[in-house]
């Protein structure tokens, strides 16, 4: 008897106002989830018009179970003004979500059993409960209560750094505020993304609430590295700004390079510290071992993958990290930090985590790692064999729906 035939049916509003098929991330996981959740339920997702074309083409050419879409955004001066960057995200997205309960007033939202929003996944701005529905509330994975360790803060320009200093501030006043604690109080469960998250919202809080990572990956779409190479390709993926901790991995990479000339470092991404980034390495003399790939589709990330020898994930702060996962898939041995996101997925099997508790002892636990995995050909094989194991029986798309329909049975 198959895990679908089992369930009792159960309809479900999906709030998802990132959701796009062909993305990673916030947008990835809305897609993913949607889709996955629907083979088992009758799932309705509340997303934004802007993804409606994309949207509407994947779900003509796929087969199976699908989604029921509700687009909506706001009108085209709120679109305008946040396209130019005049509107922030984060209050346009305030104002959908005040935008999309007056929509929902008009549907028949008693009918539905499960209301869950899963993106955003910041705890910080609450999508509130349609007026009239009388079901099971669920928010999350949540993320955002991560802060960026105040020991690496040491990385960044003074700017940035009291930007961090800023967030971190307003990050625990949030958690704080009497209307965060009624939103959630009034959830019947609560998943967060990340340890850091968890325990920062737990105060006062007696509703359930359970770990679960934000992002998830389809391993089929990645093949597996040949560990047989020299081990020498080093490779990161990120946004080039402060809190991803390009700079923080390219100082810990010149140490290592001292030790080991033949290494290569190859960047993906672009951003606003990019141009910065490739002064530093052509002012240092690395220009001969560090490249800069430019940012990737998919399939090109997959694989620069599927080429390399080790992935290092050095962000700062992050709620998870999408291509960790996908990393992961393609059997490469992670170092990263130990803490948030990073720590959730990589298990001391699959990788090396480096303690961010001094600036100098982080750089040098990332060089040292780079170091002994370029060496090592068979801790990379054992550990990168490990690492798609463990994406494979815990961080699929699959999995994950599966995991969160057996909360779903649980709330009704």
């Amino acid at each position: 008897m198959t895990e679908t035939s089992t369930l009792r049916r159960l309809r479900v509003l999906l709030s998802a106002y990132a959701c796009e098929p062909g993305k990673g991330s916030e947008p990835g996981t809305g897609w993913h989830m949607a889709m996955e959740l629907a083979k088992r339920y009758d799932v309705t997702v509340l997303t934004r018009a802007n993804d409606r074309g994309p949207i509407e083409k994947e779900l003509a050419e796929s087969t199976g179970p699908r989604p029921t879409f509700l687009y909506h955004d706001l009108s085209g001066l709120y679109r305008f003004l946040k396209k130019r960057r005049i509107l922030p995200t984060q209050l346009y997205y305030a104002m959908w979500q005040r935008d999309t309960r007056r929509m929902l007033e008009t549907k028949s939202v008693s009918d539905f059993d499960i209301f869950h929003h899963i993106t955003f996944n910041s705890f910080e701005i609450s999508p509130g409960v349609p007026a009239g529905f009388r079901g099971a509330l669920v928010r999350g994975p949540l993320g955002g209560g991560q802060t960026a360790p105040p020991a690496l803060l040491e990385s960044l320009g003074w700017l940035d750094k009291l930007k961090e200093q800023a967030r971190s501030a307003r990050v625990r006043k949030s958690a704080a505020s009497s209307r965060l604690q009624r939103d959630l109080a009034a959830c019947d469960l609560i998943l967060h993304a990340n340890h850091e998250t968890g325990d920062l919202l737990k105060q006062g809080q007696e509703n359930r609430r359970d770990p679960m990572i934000d992002v998830g990956v389809d391993p089929s779409k990645f093949s597996p590295a040949d560990h047989a190479k020299d081990g020498t390709r080093i490779l990161s993926a990120s946004n080039f700004e402060p809190r991803k901790g390009t700079r923080l991995l390219l100082l810990a990479f010149q140490r290592a390079h001292q030790d080991n000339p033949s290494l290569r470092l190859l960047l993906a991404g672009s951003g606003k510290l990019l141009a910065q980034d490739m002064a530093w390495v052509e002012a240092n003399r690395l220009s001969n071992s560090v490249s800069f790939l430019g940012k990737l589709d998919h399939q090109k990330m997959a694989d620069e993958l599927s080429a390399a020898d080790v992935f290092v994930f050095p962000s700062l702060r992050d709620t998870s990290g999408a291509i960790v996962l996908e990393a992961m898939a393609c059997g490469l041995p992670i170092v990263c930090l130990d803490h948030q996101g990073a720590k959730v997925m990589v298990g001391d099997c699959c990788g090396m985590r480096i303690s961010p508790e001094s600036l100098e002892g982080t750089l040098d636990g990332i060089a040292r790692a780079i170091l002994k995995l370029a060496s090592n050909v068979s801790l990379r094989e054992s550990m990168g064999h490990r690492a798609r194991e463990r994406v494979l029986a815990e961080f699929s798309w699959e999995k994950k729906a599966s995991r969160l329909s057996e909360e779903y049975q649980r709330l009704v």
